[in-house]
Formats: structure tokens, sequence, C-alpha cells
């Protein structure tokens, strides 16, 4: 009769704590892909209606391009420091 080996030679204690190692980063890894999921799509959004409202009908300028960007920019920076 064959003697069979455990699939897993550590004690308990340590394969528990390197399960929970794992799930601790893998709720990490998920919980910073909603977050900066939602927030990488937004802007998309946000920035055309900006870009819409700052040209008014009239050609973009220069400046009130850079000027969306930057409230964006600016605004995602903020966003992300306070989460």
């Amino acid at each position: 009769m064959p003697t069979t080996v455990a699939a897993n030679p550590q004690p308990p204690a340590i394969a528990t704590r390197e399960r929970r190692r794992s799930s601790f980063w893998a709720l990490t890894l998920g919980s910073i892909g909603v977050v900066y999921g939602d927030i990488g799509t937004s802007p998309l959004y946000a920035l055309r209606e900006a870009v819409n409202a700052a040209s008014a009908g009239e050609v973009m300028s220069r400046d009130a391009l850079l000027g969306v960007l930057s409230l964006i920019l600016w605004a995602l920076i903020i966003i992300v420091t306070l989460k």
C-alpha cells in the first residue's frame, strides 16, 4: 500500500497566515482597481463637457484647453489624496 504525502507540508498556523496575507493583497489590489477605475473613466466625460463649455461654440483656444486639463489634473490629485 503506497503512502500518501500531504499536499501542504507546512504547519497549519503558517499556512493560515500565508492565506490571510494573500487574501489581504488580493483585496488591496481589488480596491485599488475600483478606485482608480472609477477615477480613470469619469474625467474622460468631464473633460469633454468642460472643453465644450469653455469653447462656448467657438474654436477652442490653447489657454482654455490647458486650463481645463489643469483643473481636472488637480481635482484627481486631491481626490486620490483624500481617499
